[in-house]
Protein backbone atom coordinates (compact mmCIF):
# COMPACT_ATOMS: atom_id res chain seq x y z
CA UNK A 1 0.00 0.00 0.00
CA UNK A 2 1.39 3.39 -0.85
CA UNK A 3 0.46 4.66 2.67
CA UNK A 4 2.16 1.42 4.54
CA UNK A 5 5.38 4.12 5.55
CA UNK A 6 3.08 6.23 7.18
CA UNK A 7 2.13 3.42 9.84
CA UNK A 8 3.31 1.67 13.25
CA UNK A 9 2.53 -1.87 12.08
CA UNK A 10 5.36 -3.56 14.29
CA UNK A 11 2.37 -4.81 16.31
CA UNK A 12 1.48 -7.22 13.52
CA UNK A 13 4.11 -9.77 13.70
CA UNK A 14 2.24 -12.56 11.73
CA UNK A 15 1.42 -12.24 8.32
CA UNK A 16 -0.73 -15.45 7.75
CA UNK A 17 -2.28 -16.52 3.92
CA UNK A 18 -4.38 -19.52 2.81
CA UNK A 19 -7.13 -20.19 0.40
CA UNK A 20 -4.21 -19.86 -2.60
CA UNK A 21 -0.65 -20.46 -2.64
CA UNK A 22 1.32 -16.86 -2.16
CA UNK A 23 3.67 -15.95 -5.11
CA UNK A 24 7.38 -16.42 -3.74
CA UNK A 25 8.02 -13.02 -4.31
CA UNK A 26 5.51 -12.10 -1.55
CA UNK A 27 7.63 -14.01 0.86
CA UNK A 28 10.79 -12.53 0.22
CA UNK A 29 8.88 -8.78 0.10
CA UNK A 30 7.35 -9.21 3.43
CA UNK A 31 10.61 -10.15 5.67
CA UNK A 32 12.83 -7.71 3.72
CA UNK A 33 9.83 -4.51 3.94
CA UNK A 34 8.40 -6.07 7.46
CA UNK A 35 11.73 -7.50 8.92
CA UNK A 36 9.96 -7.57 12.16
CA UNK A 37 7.15 -10.25 11.67
CA UNK A 38 7.42 -13.41 9.35
CA UNK A 39 4.74 -14.84 6.48
CA UNK A 40 2.76 -17.76 7.29
CA UNK A 41 0.89 -20.30 4.93
CA UNK A 42 -1.93 -23.07 5.67
CA UNK A 43 -3.21 -25.59 3.63
CA UNK A 44 -6.48 -27.16 4.23
CA UNK A 45 -9.84 -27.98 2.74
CA UNK A 46 -13.90 -26.49 3.98
CA UNK A 47 -13.67 -31.09 4.56
CA UNK A 48 -11.06 -30.59 6.76
CA UNK A 49 -11.80 -28.06 8.74
CA UNK A 50 -8.96 -25.97 7.23
CA UNK A 51 -6.55 -28.61 9.25
CA UNK A 52 -3.94 -29.94 6.89
CA UNK A 53 -0.02 -28.34 6.76
CA UNK A 54 1.49 -25.11 7.69
CA UNK A 55 4.81 -23.46 6.57
CA UNK A 56 5.84 -20.76 9.02
CA UNK A 57 8.45 -18.08 9.97
CA UNK A 58 12.41 -19.35 8.98
CA UNK A 59 10.88 -22.63 7.40
CA UNK A 60 8.48 -20.84 4.76
CA UNK A 61 11.25 -18.95 3.98
CA UNK A 62 13.58 -21.89 3.18
CA UNK A 63 10.79 -23.39 1.61
CA UNK A 64 8.40 -20.37 -0.07
CA UNK A 65 7.23 -22.81 -2.63
CA UNK A 66 5.86 -25.54 0.08
CA UNK A 67 2.66 -25.29 1.60
CA UNK A 68 4.57 -27.24 4.47
CA UNK A 69 4.57 -30.56 6.48
CA UNK A 70 1.35 -32.09 8.17
CA UNK A 71 0.14 -30.35 11.62
CA UNK A 72 1.32 -32.92 14.17
CA UNK A 73 0.12 -35.07 15.78
CA UNK A 74 -3.37 -34.27 14.12
CA UNK A 75 -2.43 -34.72 10.86
CA UNK A 76 -1.78 -37.57 8.53
CA UNK A 77 -0.49 -36.61 4.75
CA UNK A 78 -0.10 -39.64 2.10
CA UNK A 79 0.87 -39.01 -1.47
CA UNK A 80 -1.56 -41.77 -3.06
CA UNK A 81 -1.64 -43.01 -6.57
CA UNK A 82 -5.00 -43.90 -8.58
CA UNK A 83 -5.94 -47.08 -6.01
CA UNK A 84 -5.88 -45.16 -2.67
CA UNK A 85 -2.40 -46.91 -1.95
CA UNK A 86 0.55 -44.63 -0.69
CA UNK A 87 3.71 -43.81 -3.26
CA UNK A 88 7.36 -43.25 -1.95
CA UNK A 89 8.90 -40.28 -0.91
CA UNK A 90 9.39 -38.10 -4.15
CA UNK A 91 6.63 -39.20 -6.09
CA UNK A 92 4.04 -37.26 -7.44
CA UNK A 93 0.49 -38.29 -6.73
CA UNK A 94 -3.32 -37.39 -5.20
CA UNK A 95 -2.85 -35.67 -1.72
CA UNK A 96 -4.47 -37.17 0.72
CA UNK A 97 -5.37 -36.06 4.44
CA UNK A 98 -5.88 -38.64 7.24
CA UNK A 99 -6.93 -36.58 10.45
CA UNK A 100 -9.51 -36.48 13.46
CA UNK A 101 -10.62 -32.99 12.24
CA UNK A 102 -12.37 -34.43 8.87
CA UNK A 103 -15.69 -34.02 8.53
CA UNK A 104 -17.98 -36.86 8.44
CA UNK A 105 -19.39 -37.05 4.39
CA UNK A 106 -21.88 -34.98 2.63
CA UNK A 107 -24.81 -34.03 3.34
CA UNK A 108 -27.38 -36.70 2.12
CA UNK A 109 -25.36 -37.54 -0.64
CA UNK A 110 -23.41 -41.43 0.36
CA UNK A 111 -21.89 -41.58 -3.15
CA UNK A 112 -20.04 -39.00 -3.19
CA UNK A 113 -18.93 -39.58 0.99
CA UNK A 114 -17.30 -42.90 -0.42
CA UNK A 115 -15.34 -41.59 -3.65
CA UNK A 116 -14.01 -38.64 -1.17
CA UNK A 117 -12.48 -41.21 1.21
CA UNK A 118 -9.97 -44.38 0.93
CA UNK A 119 -10.91 -47.48 2.53
CA UNK A 120 -8.19 -46.60 5.57
CA UNK A 121 -9.41 -43.00 5.66
CA UNK A 122 -7.25 -40.84 3.54
CA UNK A 123 -9.29 -37.75 2.46
CA UNK A 124 -9.05 -37.09 -1.41
CA UNK A 125 -8.16 -33.33 -1.54
CA UNK A 126 -7.78 -33.20 -5.93
CA UNK A 127 -4.80 -32.17 -5.48
CA UNK A 128 -1.18 -33.34 -7.02
CA UNK A 129 1.81 -33.36 -5.03
CA UNK A 130 4.96 -34.85 -3.70
CA UNK A 131 6.63 -34.99 -0.05
CA UNK A 132 9.92 -34.11 -0.13
CA UNK A 133 13.03 -35.54 2.15
CA UNK A 134 11.89 -33.36 5.06
CA UNK A 135 8.23 -34.22 4.55
CA UNK A 136 7.21 -31.05 3.16
CA UNK A 137 4.10 -30.74 0.74
CA UNK A 138 4.60 -29.18 -2.26
CA UNK A 139 1.99 -29.02 -4.30
CA UNK A 140 2.29 -29.13 -8.00
CA UNK A 141 -1.21 -29.64 -9.84
CA UNK A 142 -4.69 -30.88 -9.61
CA UNK A 143 -6.63 -33.55 -10.37
CA UNK A 144 -10.08 -31.55 -10.64
CA UNK A 145 -10.78 -28.97 -12.94
CA UNK A 146 -10.59 -26.37 -10.24
CA UNK A 147 -9.30 -22.72 -9.83
CA UNK A 148 -8.63 -21.08 -6.92
CA UNK A 149 -8.75 -17.36 -7.10
CA UNK A 150 -7.92 -15.88 -3.54
CA UNK A 151 -9.91 -18.43 -1.61
CA UNK A 152 -13.06 -18.75 -4.37
CA UNK A 153 -13.21 -21.80 -6.43
CA UNK A 154 -13.80 -21.97 -9.84
CA UNK A 155 -14.80 -24.77 -12.05
CA UNK A 156 -13.37 -25.15 -15.23
CA UNK A 157 -15.91 -27.02 -17.34
CA UNK A 158 -18.59 -24.35 -15.89
CA UNK A 159 -16.56 -21.57 -17.60
CA UNK A 160 -16.01 -23.28 -20.49
CA UNK A 161 -20.04 -24.29 -20.90
CA UNK A 162 -20.90 -20.48 -20.54
CA UNK A 163 -18.11 -19.64 -23.53
CA UNK A 164 -19.12 -22.17 -25.47
CA UNK A 165 -22.48 -20.53 -25.86
CA UNK A 166 -21.10 -18.01 -28.20
CA UNK A 167 -21.79 -18.90 -31.81
CA UNK A 168 -18.12 -18.26 -33.00
CA UNK A 169 -16.22 -20.59 -31.15
CA UNK A 170 -15.22 -24.13 -32.35
CA UNK A 171 -13.29 -25.18 -29.38
CA UNK A 172 -11.66 -23.65 -25.92
CA UNK A 173 -9.79 -24.66 -22.65
CA UNK A 174 -10.30 -22.92 -19.37
CA UNK A 175 -6.94 -22.76 -16.75
CA UNK A 176 -5.62 -21.23 -14.45
CA UNK A 177 -2.61 -18.90 -14.48
CA UNK A 178 -0.40 -17.59 -11.76
CA UNK A 179 -1.25 -14.30 -10.41
CA UNK A 180 0.57 -11.98 -7.97
CA UNK A 181 -2.53 -11.07 -6.08
CA UNK A 182 -4.73 -13.58 -6.08
CA UNK A 183 -2.66 -16.82 -6.60
CA UNK A 184 -4.07 -17.81 -10.00
CA UNK A 185 -7.18 -16.74 -12.01
CA UNK A 186 -8.98 -17.97 -14.93
CA UNK A 187 -7.61 -17.60 -18.45
CA UNK A 188 -9.23 -18.83 -21.94
CA UNK A 189 -7.91 -19.95 -25.27
CA UNK A 190 -10.01 -19.97 -27.86
CA UNK A 191 -10.36 -21.71 -31.59
CA UNK A 192 -13.18 -19.94 -33.85
CA UNK A 193 -15.36 -20.95 -36.72
CA UNK A 194 -13.19 -20.18 -39.81
CA UNK A 195 -10.59 -18.13 -37.93
CA UNK A 196 -13.23 -15.11 -37.26
CA UNK A 197 -12.36 -12.81 -35.34
CA UNK A 198 -13.25 -12.23 -31.81
CA UNK A 199 -11.95 -10.31 -29.67
CA UNK A 200 -10.82 -10.69 -25.64
CA UNK A 201 -13.06 -7.96 -24.94
CA UNK A 202 -16.12 -9.31 -26.66
CA UNK A 203 -15.65 -12.42 -25.26
CA UNK A 204 -15.09 -10.76 -22.00
CA UNK A 205 -18.56 -9.05 -22.24
CA UNK A 206 -20.69 -12.09 -23.75
CA UNK A 207 -19.17 -13.95 -20.59
CA UNK A 208 -20.01 -11.07 -17.94
CA UNK A 209 -23.75 -11.86 -18.65
CA UNK A 210 -23.65 -15.48 -17.88
CA UNK A 211 -21.22 -15.89 -15.17
CA UNK A 212 -20.28 -14.49 -11.59
CA UNK A 213 -17.71 -11.57 -12.08
CA UNK A 214 -14.98 -13.93 -10.07
CA UNK A 215 -15.65 -16.35 -12.74
CA UNK A 216 -15.00 -14.55 -15.89
CA UNK A 217 -11.55 -15.17 -17.30
CA UNK A 218 -8.89 -12.70 -16.68
CA UNK A 219 -6.59 -13.64 -19.41
CA UNK A 220 -7.80 -14.24 -23.54
CA UNK A 221 -6.01 -16.14 -26.50
CA UNK A 222 -7.15 -16.73 -29.58
CA UNK A 223 -5.39 -19.40 -31.33
CA UNK A 224 -5.10 -19.98 -35.38
CA UNK A 225 -4.89 -23.73 -35.14
CA UNK A 226 -7.60 -26.03 -33.37
CA UNK A 227 -6.01 -26.77 -30.04
CA UNK A 228 -4.07 -29.84 -29.29
CA UNK A 229 -5.53 -33.04 -27.88
CA UNK A 230 -4.31 -36.16 -26.31
CA UNK A 231 -4.43 -39.50 -27.15
CA UNK A 232 -7.97 -39.77 -26.05
CA UNK A 233 -8.98 -36.98 -28.10
CA UNK A 234 -9.95 -34.43 -24.94
CA UNK A 235 -7.35 -31.24 -24.94
CA UNK A 236 -4.75 -31.11 -23.50
CA UNK A 237 -5.18 -28.46 -21.46
CA UNK A 238 -1.90 -29.07 -19.18
CA UNK A 239 0.24 -28.22 -23.03
CA UNK A 240 -1.86 -25.17 -22.91
CA UNK A 241 -1.65 -23.67 -19.54
CA UNK A 242 2.46 -24.59 -19.85
CA UNK A 243 2.68 -22.68 -23.17
CA UNK A 244 0.43 -20.03 -23.00
CA UNK A 245 1.04 -18.98 -19.14
CA UNK A 246 4.75 -17.90 -20.37
CA UNK A 247 2.54 -15.16 -21.74
CA UNK A 248 1.06 -13.56 -18.48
Amino acid sequence: HPNKGKYDLTSCTGFAAGGAPRPVEHVRRIKEEMSWGFPLLGYGLTETNGVGCGNFTENYLAKPTSTGPATKPMVEVGILDDDGKQLPQGERGEIGIRTIANFGGYWANDDATNAAFTTDGFFLTGDIGYLDEDGYLFIVDRKKDIIIRGGENISCPEVEAAAYEHDLIVELSVFGVADDRFGEVPAIVYHTKDNQSLSGDNLRSFLASKLAPFKVPVHYWQADEPLPRLGTQKIDRITLRREYGKHV
